[in-house]
């Protein structure tokens, strides 16, 4: 990875925020306002979740349902990108900036392609508790590389105290939340979910560079989706060739999730520039941990109760988003005021 790729193409210096009081102030909102939407769309996930797990088991083949959730996705970013006139802009600002791209930022389908994938080969061996807990590590593993090694817009964010203070305690949340839930499965299984975790997370370290790159988030949406589709469209070819899938079986609200994922993935990549991607992942754990609380207990997926373990859990990721948000907070406010300047990848997009 060149030295390059960390800072370009970052905002321009006349595009940084300018405004009347105390810049400080200003960052501060920023980063509050990017951590709520982070938090939300983790809710948009855990919805999603369950959308696709009832298609799913309706249709009888996670593949098919993975196939429409991207293909709502995809439609959507098209639709979202010709009304607003987005790909002419797209592409006019990648031809200007064509030197500081990096191939990686556009691979983001693949990414998240192979990630599901895995999930959904090892869901059925391993059990959905046991899967949850090592993707979320895994999440949070990447999250916590691609800052250090600044691969996302808001380039490097070192590890404080206090955002090691609340990567630990999100750790404790995840483990809290499944306390009870989990049983002796193969290593081998659920590392290969702690890679896809990681894996994801760098999905989204390089959206946020193209969301950057191109000036444009349903361009973005666009081209993720549409390189992610074309993986899973020829897998559902293939898988279609050996055991014929049932079309006919989807439901009519089938098309909710993609629209929940479109969401979710125009949210995280616009925000990874304001609070990095391990911030932005404790969000949506917390999001998603509050939201499957809550799931469970308007539409229950199985049997397994609610227990006190799993709103302690809950509780505890978003006192870890709480602390990792103090952190940032303190730090950029600092900064500020030390140099009376924002920092790069303060833009409003």
């Amino acid at each position: 990875m060149s030295a390059a790729a960390g800072d370009a193409p970052g905002p321009d210096a006349g595009d940084a925020v300018s405004a009347p009081g105390p810049t400080g102030v200003r960052l501060s909102r920023s980063v509050v306002l990017a951590v709520l939407a982070s938090f939300g769309a983790g809710l948009c996930v855990s919805g999603q979740t369950a959308i696709n797990g009832h298609v799913s088991a309706i249709v009888g083949s996670p593949i098919l349902s993975t196939a429409v959730n991207h293909g709502t996705a995809l439609v959507l970013s098209v639709l979202v990108a010709l009304a607003t006139g987005a790909f002419p802009r797209a592409w006019r600002t990648l031809r200007a900036r064509r030197g500081q791209l990096r191939l990686w930022w556009f691979l983001g389908g693949i990414f998240g392609f192979a990630g599901l994938f895995t999930i959904i080969l090892v869901t059925p061996l391993a059990g959905l508790v046991a899967v949850t807990v090592a993707l979320t590590l895994g999440q949070l593993g990447g999250s916590l590389i691609a800052d250090l090694a600044a691969l996302g817009p808001g380039g490097r964010k070192p590890l404080t105290p206090w955002r090691l203070v609340g990567l630990g305690v999100a750790v404790l949340a995840v483990f809290t939340g499944a306390w009870g839930r989990l049983e002796e499965h193969q290593p081998l299984l659920l590392a290969a979910v702690v890679l896809a975790g990681v894996i994801i997370a760098l999905q989204q370290a390089g959206n946020g560079q193209l969301t950057v790159a191109t000036g444009e988030f349903a361009a973005m949406s666009t081209i993720n989706f549409l390189v992610g589709g074309v993986c899973v469209f020829a897998t559902l070819l293939i898988v279609n060739a050996f055991v014929p899938q049932d079309f006919a079986a989807i439901p009519p609200w089938a098309p909710l999730g993609g629209l929940l994922g479109a969401i979710t993935g125009v949210t995280v990549a616009i925000c990874v520039r304001f609070v990095g991607v391990l911030s932005v992942m404790l969000a949506l754990v917390a999001g998603q941990a509050v939201g499957a609380v809550v799931l469970d207990l308007l539409i229950p997926a199985d049997r397994a109760e609610i227990g006190v373990a799993s709103i302690l859990g809950a509780a505890l990721a978003v006192v870890a988003v709480g602390i990792a948000g103090w952190s940032g907070r303190r730090s950029r406010g600092g900064a500020a005021s030390a140099g009376g300047r924002p920092q790069p990848g303060s833009r409003v997009p």
